[in-house]
């Protein structure tokens, strides 16, 4: 945990991070979103393409549903 943030997601697609951070953002909830996809220089091929979706550790739970609306398993249990 970092900041009372959790890593509840990982996908491999960057548009599709900036999807669920969007959504999670309309819904009120707190999200940071992290990886090499998403700095100046994007790498977007194999392992380098893993952007993770952290959300506030109090907040988990309503992510999780909003993620799993969107078709985002969560990648984490806590």
């Amino acid at each position: 945990m970092t900041d009372g943030f959790v890593c509840l997601a990982r996908v491999y697609d960057p548009n599709l991070a900036r999807v669920a951070a969007a959504r999670l953002q309309s819904e009120g909830l707190a999200v940071r979103v992290h990886g090499e996809s998403m700095g100046p220089f994007p790498v977007s091929v194999g392992a380098l393409a893993e952007t993770q979706i952290w959300v506030a550790a109090d907040e988990e739970a309503d992510a999780g549903v909003v993620l799993h609306e969107i078709g985002i398993i969560c990648s984490e249990q806590h």
